[in-house]
């Protein structure tokens, strides 16, 4: 399933900051394949907290597209 940003029609419409964070973990899935809460945490100045909302966000408004890898402790895209 494509990793895509955020989907038009869901409460994050109207939050910028959300929406930005949200292109950017779609964006950084796509270029380096994984993603982990430090990164958002580090690139936006945000808590650990408010970056595992993100990701939470983001799995809601892409189910399916990533997985948790334990081992590596990183959100990749899923490959079917």
């Amino acid at each position: 399933m494509p990793v895509t940003a955020v989907n038009e029609n869901r409460p994050t419409e109207g939050n910028w900051f959300v929406r930005h964070r949200q292109e950017w973990i779609a964006e950084t899935l796509r270029v380096f394949g994984f993603i982990n809460r430090e990164h958002i945490e580090r690139k936006f100045g945000i808590s650990t907290p408010q970056a595992s909302l993100d990701l939470q966000l983001f799995q809601s408004e892409n189910p399916g597209a990533i997985t948790y890898n334990k081992s590596s402790k990183r959100y990749e895209p899923r490959h079917d």
